[in-house]
């Protein structure tokens, strides 16, 4: 998200670009912890592969990932 989104919301207007950016940053670094502490605690694991299939009956391409 850019600053301009961020200041975009409503009640968000008002701060500065350099305040946005270290909100914006401390959101980032917060939802990597919860992140990180859930998957921890539940036990998941993401190893970020991404599967694309395709319907071949509607078309008969095939995609790689």
């Amino acid at each position: 998200m850019t600053t301009e989104e961020f200041k975009s919301y409503p009640g968000c207007g008002h701060y500065t670009n350099e305040q946005a950016k270290e909100i914006l940053n401390s959101l980032e670094k917060t939802a990597v912890i919860l992140f990180e502490y859930t998957c921890q605690q539940n036990g998941m694991l993401i190893d970020n592969q991404l599967v694309v299939t395709s319907n071949k009956a509607s078309n008969n391409q095939n995609f790689a990932a």
